[in-house]
């Protein structure tokens, strides 16, 4: 086995329409983030409990307890769904803003309350690097495992914004999960994410749509390269290992 390559150890998907799910080829990937108890369930946003439930798919199908893997979360707009609420609150000038709804706008949200319902005491990453942030994550993800973990769970994921932010709807919420190692064999390898320089174009799908066709290669067991952003003037690709293709 190839010591530069990152193990799949499991991997889940979650989505805000279930129909969008369906025709992806994603069954029973719907929001049922059971990890988190009904108090703070009925306090998170959409963008949370997508994260929360790929999250946990991934820890299940990996066989692993979440409280002990460190986590990096990676979204392009985060909690964009709060953010708006409070904005158009502001606009309207409808005072004082809700205490729970800013405390759940931060970008690190989602890692937060994973920590919390899971009782972790790993560290907890939260980044954004809009259309590269799933390659980004991997890219953090393969560096810890290189240097300070011999597991990690990567999460990335976006709510579809609001008509404001995004008039032609073309943003379909959703979030993957993926449980990375090293030294597992027998197992899916990623190898380092690496750019290619192409012909810049405009975003037009969720940055967290960049994970579907790896997720997509790893349930069909194929090997080969596999983009992993969307547009942009560098490209981000990895390369997918698999000893049943």
């Amino acid at each position: 086995m190839d010591k530069s390559t990152l193990a799949v150890l499991g991997y889940g998907m979650s989505f805000q329409d279930s129909e969008v799910a369906a025709t992806m080829g994603f069954e029973h990937a719907d929001m049922q983030p059971s990890v988190l108890p009904a108090r703070l369930r009925r306090r998170t946003s959409v963008a949370t409990k997508m994260a929360m439930t790929a999250a946990e798919r991934a820890c299940v199908m990996a066989a692993c307890e979440p409280s002990e893997l460190p986590v990096i979360f990676t979204s392009a707009l985060g909690e964009a769904g709060v953010t708006d609420q409070l904005c158009r609150e502001i606009a309207k000038e409808n005072f004082p803003l809700s205490p729970t709804k800013f405390h759940n706008s931060v970008h690190n949200t989602a890692s937060g309350y994973w920590s919390i319902a899971v009782g972790s005491k790993h560290p907890a990453m939260a980044m954004g690097g809009y259309q590269d942030s799933f390659a980004l994550g991997l890219m953090e993800a393969w560096s810890q495992l290189h240097t300070v973990a011999s597991r990690v769970l990567l999460v990335c994921y976006e709510e579809t914004p609001s008509d404001l932010l995004c008039q032609d709807g073309s943003w379909e919420g959703c979030a993957s999960a993926l449980v990375l190692g090293r030294g597992a064999a027998h197992q899916p390898q990623l190898g380092m994410p690496y750019t290619v320089p192409q012909v810049a174009a405009e975003l037009l799908t969720s940055p967290a749509l960049a994970a579907v066709p790896l997720l997509n290669m790893l349930q069909q067991g194929l090997s080969g390269k596999v983009q992993v952003s969307d547009a942009g003037v560098q490209g981000w690709y990895v390369d997918v290992l698999n000893d049943d293709a």
